[in-house]
């Protein structure tokens, strides 16, 4: 998705989209916009998001369905500061940390545990990882592009 209400268009360009923890991502920020705009900060991120999907029973027959998205983990750099932007390229390199995936909500043991939990509690949590490229724009709508990569 590219937002910005055609102000341009912010594009992510990566090495390879599949990671080990400890593994660095390494991309490239193509930004291009329609005229000069003024800008706190070029950024990009690493995202961790949790999906949760709710499976109940209503009153009589019917089922009831509840989701909800939280962000687990959110790294975020600067790129280029306050100016005027109107087209660049920028490249980054970011470090997924070694230990990334030990959260309560994921792999290993701890992750089987509450694999069996949500089976039985109805429940559904998946885990999805993205790359964001933003331009903060303090008067108006952000430019920014998010990419989904994989880790594990």
């Amino acid at each position: 998705m590219v937002f910005g209400l055609g102000k341009g268009k912010i594009e992510v360009f990566l090495e390879k989209y599949n990671f080990s923890p400890g593994e660095t991502i390494k991309g490239r920020i193509s930004l291009k916009l329609k005229k000069p705009t003024k800008a706190k900060a070029l950024k990009v991120g690493l995202i961790g998001e949790k999906a949760t999907t709710k499976y109940g029973r209503t009153s009589g027959k019917g089922m009831s369905t509840s989701r909800s998205k939280t962000y687990f983990y959110n790294f975020e750099m600067p790129l280029d500061g306050e100016k005027e932007y109107l087209e660049g390229e920028y490249n980054f390199e970011i470090k997924i940390p070694a230990n990334v995936l030990q959260t309560p909500s994921s792999g290993g043991a701890v992750g089987d545990i509450v694999k069996g939990i949500q089976l039985l509690s109805g429940k559904d949590v998946r885990i999805s990882w993205y790359i964001i490229a933003k331009l903060d724009i303090p008067s108006g709508f952000d430019v920014s592009k998010k990419v989904q990569v994989n880790i594990g």
